[in-house]
């Protein structure tokens, strides 16, 4: 049996509304989420992010993943 693979790929504006998912103020808004990926070959960013033309693609999982250790190298 093959195991499942989930496709996590969010364009930037669903990943904002993901990330902003029940709060009263948004804590990730998509300006944000545009220069992280402009600054992603600086900030480590960039495996988790793929460029369709003009189609901007963030892995969700990855994104986190990357926001985790960010905030832990930073302490």
């Amino acid at each position: 049996m093959k195991p499942e693979v989930r496709n996590d790929w969010r364009s930037v504006e669903a990943l904002a509304e993901i990330l902003n998912a029940g709060t009263r103020k948004p804590t990730m808004s998509a300006h944000a989420l545009r220069h992280y990926v402009r600054e992603s070959h600086k900030n480590g960013l960039a495996p988790y992010v793929r460029r369709l033309g003009r189609k901007i693609l963030i892995s969700e999982s990855g994104f986190h993943e990357w926001l985790s250790g960010s905030r832990q190298n930073a302490a």
